[in-house]
């Protein structure tokens, strides 16, 4: 489905879908470069895909990257272009924050991430083969890296993990840049054997984790283990049968709960605190999910194709689970754990939308 590794066992219908529609849109993009750049309110859209969402940190809004197909009504052209745009607590899309399309870039297999810094002013984002910062009360972008893919912004927003490594390769060279300063520093290149996931999810100011092939079971179906790295490039943390993929896994700060999928597409929460590992979904097809900053409430999708994609809300202390909505692809609670928007499946995954709807912890 949405678990948008390039990994041989993700092959869900939306994932085949969303490369099926990716490889399509490169394509055009290749054929109308010139047109990429091209914004009018004349341009009717023929297809919306979204990539990634974030929430404002005082809810008023989200932020989301999506990739358009429009027509133009003046010439008929077709255009295809990747955006920021703003988002409202309903789920409407509202206008982009870039006045320019970009043409994205679809040949190092990583997706769109998408961070807004704790105190809501600045947002990092990738555009084609760069990585901006975003003023977001002024909308000015500054391009701080040139040709290199985003891997993760750390939560203090000081430091900004990269890579030129392209994601079929699982030997990557890591770059992490500490960002305040006027001029961005670079920390020492560090190298990180057997990767296979195309974002780091960050733990804290100074550790993220990655996740690493372990070997190949019986039914071929690859196991993975998380290795947790400082800024520095040291080996902190080894979490054996689990994998951090995008949108198949969360941190919960307050509470130091590590969410990771296990090899049967289950849920586990590692303590990091106490090293203490707790199963929290294991008889269903996990696809995606998110957690909230206490570690009290976990939303996730179901694999199972009869499912529709179900969304689910779960008390973690107790396994009560509710189903919420349908067609969910990847779940983004909300700061106060009181709504989740998700991304939303269209016309057989083709398209998505966003939505938002209110959530509770089950009793």
């Amino acid at each position: 489905m949405q678990r948008y590794e390039i990994r041989g066992r993700q092959t869900g219908t939306i994932g085949v879908l969303r490369y099926m529609v990716k490889f399509r849109f490169a394509l055009i993009g290749l054929l109308l470069l010139a047109g990429a750049g091209c914004s009018s309110t004349t341009n009717s859209v023929v297809s919306q895909m979204v990539d990634e969402i974030a929430w404002l940190p005082n809810e008023s809004g989200l932020l989301a990257t999506m990739e358009k197909t429009t027509i133009s009504s003046l010439d008929g052209s077709t255009i295809y272009g990747e955006n920021l745009y703003n988002v409202g607590t309903d789920g409407s899309i509202g206008n982009s924050i870039n006045p320019v399309d970009y043409a994205p870039n679809s040949t190092t297999g990583y997706t769109s991430l998408l961070f807004v810094s704790p105190d809501g002013h600045t947002a990092y984002t990738p555009f084609g083969t760069d990585i901006y910062r975003v003023d977001l009360p002024s909308g000015n972008l500054t391009d701080l890296f040139s040709n290199t893919n985003l891997l993760g912004v750390s939560p203090d927003a000081k430091y900004v993990l990269t890579t030129v490594t392209s994601a079929q390769y699982s030997t990557r060279i890591l770059l992490a840049y500490n960002v305040l300063p006027a001029q961005p520093v670079r920390l020492p290149e560090q190298t990180a054997l057997g990767v296979v996931s195309t974002r780091a999810l960050w733990i804290d100011g100074g550790h993220f984790a990655l996740t690493t092939y372990d070997s190949t079971g019986s039914d071929n179906v690859p196991w993975d283990h998380v290795t947790i790295y400082d800024t520095s490039g040291h080996i902190t943390q080894i979490i054996p049968n689990a994998s951090v993929q995008l949108h198949a896994s969360a941190y919960s700060p307050k509470s130091g709960d590590l969410f990771v999928e296990t090899h049967a597409l289950g849920i586990d929460k590692f303590n990091l605190k106490t090293d203490t590992r707790t199963s929290v979904i294991t008889n269903d097809s996990v696809e995606s999910m998110d957690a909230s900053s206490d570690g009290t409430l976990l939303v996730y999708c179901s694999g199972e194709s009869t499912q529709q994609y179900q969304g689910y809300a779960v008390n973690v202390a107790n396994g009560h689970k509710t189903a919420i909505a349908s067609g969910m692809i990847a779940p983004f609670i909300s700061p106060n754990a009181d709504r989740v928007a998700f991304i939303h499946q269209l016309s057989g995954g083709s398209n998505s939308d966003i939505q938002v709807i209110p959530v509770s912890l089950p009793n």
